[in-house]
């Protein structure tokens, strides 16, 4: 659970010391359509005897724009702008240090799904109210549903350094190869005895609600798009909360347009704002392209219970709905990896048989996370020419080195990442920019979710053609031109729902009646294809939402795809500073001008008005629509942006001190010692299970080819494998040392023996496989099955019955029959789990002589007598 974290100072060390108790959080949450709007406001308490300074750290979606952030204090209200992050830090650091309140937030410089706060001089017997609010566009789902999750959980994230030096082969570089971990905060985060989570929660159009102790489900119509359904809520802290939207009518294509702020001198937000929402449609696209698929699992300790049953019955379903043409190959990763062969295989019956033994060992026994490597050693090897690679990565995602992950797959061709973000906590940044880098799909799976019906709509997407080359032409007024957001299009799929956004220049006139209609061109392959979709702007919703979260969406849109993209980072900082949207380069900052000095009880408190930024920060240049690129041209230098924008974009940036705080080196930073949290306690990792420097870890006799990036620094495998992710959290609060580099170091304190470290080893004892699992591992790699004792067993029929019945000379004809039959009539529900089973089942029927019979119906009356 997030927290505000209290710091004292000590012979010049910052030391833990104890949480301002946290007294109440009120959550109110908006919805409309596909955005949720979100307030919170925290409520704590200062009950100590002197002013003191507080950090609080919190997760956010890593897609989530967070435009606004304020502290109130004893009736004293300090209001945040965003500004470039180093002169941030030197402000906030000025203020503290002569007296002044000040505030300061931004994004960990290592998870952008990572929030951290530094409150100063917080008065000794006051009270604070923070108050901070983000919008955000809603997962959804092919299934027309839409989740919002409100995240509380946040696990303590592991950094592996893997990243080899230039030249060096992947032996050499397992040698040198040095690792760092996250730092974790000394304390737990505390709470009043009456502490409460309140939740509003207000969903345009909804009806139908139901009610769940860590769930809210809606109905949402469109025709009904102008009334609310409110429901408040008291939530049970310890747990991401979700908002389940079941849409009705929302299959047409959608626009929304959101008026700009004309009084504004900023370009941006004085344009119009039009988001479109909609589910492109391709002529003659291919679905059944040549692939090669790498399904790299996560195998590390925090993976232990359902979310290793949950991958392995996920793998089980993507091996046997394979097409019989591919090539295969299975990663497992933790500490190590290890392949299942030197290099993918094809597809037969010999080598999934392989496959399969080894699905049916696999447990979490793999220690930590540690994904760069097996993704680096996955693209040693280039794919072959015809076969595009297809990488389905399945982890929770507890990892903190993103932008490393990130650079190296925008670096592979003709490969996409579909990414599985599996349980609460784990790393939105992670998973989704992985999957925007490589046009693959991310996807989130909550632990009280099903995973493989997920996966299956993923094997989907990836037997379609990626489409590239993508341009948009919209079909306007004359007097309007766009710029689109993002402008590079990525993860597009056949009938998956697209959200787009489009910044307008020039009045679109109020009479006007003629249609807009938006082209989308790309190459599928060697074809060129293209969609067009039409909206009717008359009845596009005017919004008069003052927080402006369409423009704040399509600035954080912008500013992902330029992130992704290694943009110029001073456009980078323009483009967040004029919306008040952070980016990774920037943060909010205020300071209470009135000086504070150390109080304790009875004394007299000051006070003064609300108070805005420093006067330190540089104005910014106003924003001139002007300047603002409108053309698809790009510039060479600054991939994702127009030539004309980007120039617009470095002249706001506001003067800056070319002095910047100098980082550790990742080297340096290696030979700092490594923690672990639970319920907020940090423990030195202990080299245990390593002999002379070498890890005795063995990845198992399946694995005929093994490589390691542990060294003498690293976790054994049974170490983290017992460090229970259900246990790291409960109330684990991620103080990570980046926020500590730019400040001033952190002390190194002596940490408890790992023998008095609390483990939850309540792992879920294997269950039995339904009859459908154990109905699918029946399937031959071909789609058949064959008539014995086992798929006796299964359907519940004597075999001799079942051979009498047969209609037809070919058994395993039959059989195949028989079991799509049982399919349809006994997993109906689960249809989006075995369809492509079936799929590979009736062509493989195809190809046989089924003397004119309707098999599959023969079947069905059999199953039903």
């Amino acid at each position: 659970m997030f927290g505000l974290v209290s710091f004292k100072e000590n012979h010049g060390y910052r030391n833990s010391s104890r949480s301002v108790p946290l007294k109440a959080i009120d959550i109110q949450v908006s919805i409309h359509g596909f955005i949720a709007n979100v307030q919170s406001v925290l409520h704590y308490f200062n009950d100590g005897d002197n002013n003191t300074e507080t950090e609080f750290v919190f997760p956010l979606n890593t897609d989530s724009a967070v435009y606004k952030f304020e502290a109130e204090i004893d009736g004293r209200t300090i209001v945040a702008d965003v500004c470039d992050k180093s002169q941030a830090i030197m402000i906030y650091k000025d203020a503290v240090s002569s007296g002044h309140t000040a505030m300061y937030m931004a994004e960990d410089d290592e998870a952008g799904d990572v929030f951290r706060l530094r409150l100063g001089n917080l008065p000794a017997k006051a009270a604070a109210k923070l108050t901070f609010a983000y919008v955000q566009e809603l997962e959804l789902n092919a299934d027309q549903t839409g989740t919002f999750t409100l995240p509380s959980v946040l696990n303590p994230r592991y950094i592996p350094d893997c990243t080899p030096a230039e030249g060096s082969n992947g032996e050499e570089s397992q040698e040198e190869d040095q690792e760092t971990t996250i730092f974790q905060s000394d304390v737990d985060v505390a709470y009043f005895s009456d502490f409460s989570i309140t939740l509003n929660a207000e969903i345009a159009g909804g009806e139908n609600m139901k009610v769940f102790e860590n769930k809210l489900e809606f109905d949402v119509f469109s025709g009904a798009m102008e009334k609310a359904m409110t429901s408040t809520k008291q939530l049970k802290h310890g747990s991401d909360f979700l908002l389940l939207l079941y849409y009705k009518g929302f299959n047409s294509p959608r626009a929304i347009i959101e008026k700009g702020n004309k009084d504004e001198q900023n370009a941006f937000m004085s344009s119009d704002v039009m988001m479109v929402n909609f589910s492109p449609e391709f002529k003659d696209i291919e679905t059944e392209i040549p692939c090669e698929f790498v399904f790299i699992i996560d195998r590390s300790g925090s993976m232990h219970g359902d979310r290793i049953n949950k991958a392995k019955e996920a793998l089980l379903l993507l091996l046997k709905s394979l097409p019989v043409d591919c090539l295969f190959n299975v990663v497992s990763f933790g500490s190590v990896f290890s392949f299942l062969f030197p290099k993918s295989q094809q597809y037969n019956e010999e080598n999934l048989e392989e496959a399969l033994n080894l699905q049916k060992k696999m447990d979490a026994d793999m220690g930590g996370t540690e994904i760069y490597k097996p993704l680096e050693e996955v693209f040693r090897t280039k794919p072959i020419n015809s076969y595009a690679r297809q990488i389905f990565l399945l982890t929770d995602g507890e990892v903190s080195n993103v932008s490393k992950i990130v650079d190296l797959v925008r670096r592979q061709k003709n490969t996409r990442v579909f990414t599985f973000g599996i349980g609460y906590g784990c790393s939105s940044d992670l998973v989704t920019k992985v999957a925007r880098a490589s046009q693959g799909k991310a996807t989130f799976v909550r632990d009280n979710e099903r995973l493989q019906s997920k996966i299956m709509s993923a094997l989907k997407c990836s037997l379609q053609s990626a489409l590239t080359d993508v341009s948009l032409s919209w079909s306007l007024p004359k007097c309007c031109t766009v710029i689109n957001s993002p402008e590079e299009v990525s993860g597009v799929f056949q009938g998956e729902k697209l959200i787009l956004y489009a910044i307008i220049s020039g009045e679109i006139p109020e009479d006007y009646s003629c249609g807009t209609s938006l082209k989308m061109v790309g190459k599928a392959g060697k074809k060129s294809v293209e969609f067009s979709v039409d909206f009717d702007l008359s009845k596009s919703r005017d919004t008069t939402d003052n927080s402006y979260p369409l423009h704040r969406l399509a600035a954080k849109t912008k500013l992902s795809e330029m992130e992704i993209n290694r943009s110029d980072k001073g456009i980078m900082v323009a483009l967040s500073t004029a919306l008040n949207v952070t980016c990774k380069y920037t943060a909010f900052v205020g300071v209470d001008k009135t000086k504070r000095e150390t109080q304790s009880r009875g004394q007299d408190k000051d006070s003064s008005c609300k108070t805005e930024v420093s006067e330190s920060l540089d104005d910014d240049s106003s924003l001139k629509l002007s300047d603002l690129d409108l053309s698809m041209t790009k510039s060479s230098s600054l991939p994702g942006l127009g030539r004309r924008f980007a120039n617009f974009c470095a002249s706001l940036l506001p003067s800056r001190s070319k002095k910047t705080k100098t980082r550790k080196s990742s080297h340096t930073r290696s030979k700092e010692r490594k923690f672990y949290c639970i319920s907020g306690r940090p423990y030195e990792m202990k080299c245990a299970g390593f002999i002379d420097g070498r890890s005795t870890l063995s990845a198992g006799p399946q694995s005929s080819y093994v490589s390691s990036c542990m060294n003498s620094g690293s976790i054994s495998n049974n170490l983290h494998g017992d460090l229970s992710m259900r246990a790291a959290q409960v109330d684990a609060t991620m103080c990570s040392g980046s926020f500590s580099d730019d400040f001033q170091d952190e002390s190194e304190e002596d940490c408890a023996s790992l023998s008095d470290l609390r483990r939850d080893l309540d792992l879920r004892k294997d269950e039995a496989p339904s009859r459908m699992i154990q109905l699918i591992e029946r399937q031959k790699f071909n789609g058949s099955w064959s008539l014995d004792d086992c798929l006796s067993q299964i359907l519940n029929k004597p075999l001799d019955e079942m051979k009498n019945s047969s209609v037809i000379k070919d058994t395993d004809v039959w059989a195949t029959a028989l079991a799509i039959a049982f399919l349809r009539k006994e997993f109906s529900a689960q249809k989006n789990e075995w369809e492509m089973i079936e799929q590979k089942a009736m062509k493989w029927l195809k190809t046989k002589d089924m003397e004119g019979k309707d098999i599959v119906q023969e079947a069905v009356t059999f199953l039903s007598a």
